[in-house]
């Protein structure tokens, strides 16, 4: 209460002569606001991206194993493949996978089938789709208003559309298609019994790097086997250079911070007459420091606010952040954008120490060297006055 009563009254001294001097204080707070929020909208999607990518690589394989040979990838027999596989100590239900790319009305999709690892119900109302149907995302449910989808291999194949994967799941089935075993290879290309590669889950994933050798031994063919740690790191750099080269390209705002700063200074040293005055009034330093800082506080703070709720806005509400990661990655728009929360209190951490702190910095230096030093010969009193 003590601490209350004594601050409150600097505070609202404070936010008279911002009122006072609504123009330049207007301008300041409208510069500090879209500052935070351009750097909070970079850090903020680039941590938000990289922690829906973790959540759902938990559910990826730990390695997938595909056939090569001298023309690069070769589709591989299932049963035979999956028995090698079983034969390893450490490898737990290996899973033959048919995906590929195709072409539909719209354009490029992906399809994706299974033997097994999709054999069951996946949302409210989704079921595998049966020969002669499918289940589709979002974006390719828009380009089949009659509920018909067209693949072309080369020759045009219609499927019936049973189903419809989930909005919320968008970053993974904006563009995929899936069909049964039998449709998904005849539209690949591939023939009876054939699969694309194998996914291996292990009984320890520490051992990931060491089993490699004695797997691909196991196959009587060449394999090339992908580890679900270097894609992970693979993709962590990606996304972290996405929002390092959008940084970079922001550079004008960072120049715009140091003209905030200049302007800051350049403000208080025009002051240097009125803080003349008040010194003569009887102010101490220390007032004048916590009548600056009150300022400081009372523009930087809202603008602080303001800018880390349009950012965060702009991030976690599905369509904006579709327009964001388009606009960011340069990729397909997506209709809608769910990304994780996760680890958002310490990004906001991050942007109050990137912007807020140099700010007050700024100002409690230089009122600090005005405030101690000589305030001009032509601050005077006249006690007959």
């Amino acid at each position: 209460m003590r601490f209350g009563a004594r601050y409150l009254p600097m505070v609202i001294w404070a936010a008279r002569d911002i009122q006072r001097q609504g123009g330049s204080s207007l301008l300041l707070f409208f510069s500090l606001s879209v500052l935070v929020f351009m750097v909070a909208t970079v850090l903020l999607f680039t941590q938000a991206m990289d922690a829906t990518r973790q959540a759902l690589m938990n559910h990826a394989p730990d390695l997938v194993v595909r056939r090569i040979d001298a023309g690069g990838w070769a589709p591989l027999p299932a049963d035979q493949a999956v028995a090698c596989a079983e034969a390893v100590a450490g490898a737990l239900d290996p899973t033959p996978r048919i995906w590929g790319v195709a072409m539909g009305s719209g354009g490029p999709v992906t399809l994706v089938s299974s033997l097994r690892w999709l054999s069951r119900p996946i949302g409210d109302g989704i079921h595998p789709p049966s020969p002669g149907q499918a289940v589709v995302g979002q974006g390719i449910f828009g380009d089949a208003p009659d509920g018909r989808l067209v693949l072309y291999t080369p020759e045009p194949v219609s499927f019936t559309i049973t189903g419809r994967f989930p909005e919320n799941s968008g970053l993974v089935t904006h563009d995929l298609v899936w069909l049964s075993p039998e449709d998904a290879r005849a539209v690949l290309g591939l023939k009876p019994g054939q699969a694309s590669d194998l996914a291996v889950h292990l009984f320890r994933r520490e051992e990931e790097k060491a089993i490699q050798a004695d797997l691909a031994a196991a196959f009587p063919w060449p394999v090339r086997i992908t580890d679900l740690s270097t894609h992970l790191v693979r993709q962590h750099t990606h996304i972290i250079q996405i929002g390092g080269i959008t940084l970079v390209a922001w550079i004008p705002a960072m120049l715009a911070m140091l003209y905030i700063i200049a302007g800051t200074f350049a403000f208080q040293n025009a002051q240097r007459h009125q803080w003349g005055l008040m010194k003569a009034l009887g102010w101490t330093t220390e007032n004048i420091l916590s009548f600056q800082m009150a300022k400081a506080l009372v523009i930087g703070g809202p603008a602080l606010a303001l800018g880390i709720f349009g950012a965060y806005v702009m991030v976690f509400h599905p369509p904006s952040a579709a327009l964001l990661a388009h606009w960011v990655t340069g990729g397909q728009q997506l209709p809608a954008l769910f990304l994780s929360a996760k680890g958002v209190p310490t990004m906001l951490i991050q942007v109050v120490a990137m912007v807020g702190l140099p700010y007050l910095a700024t100002v409690f230096l230089s009122s600090l060297r005005l405030a101690t030093g000589d305030p001009g010969p032509h601050t005077q009193v006249n006690p007959w006055n």
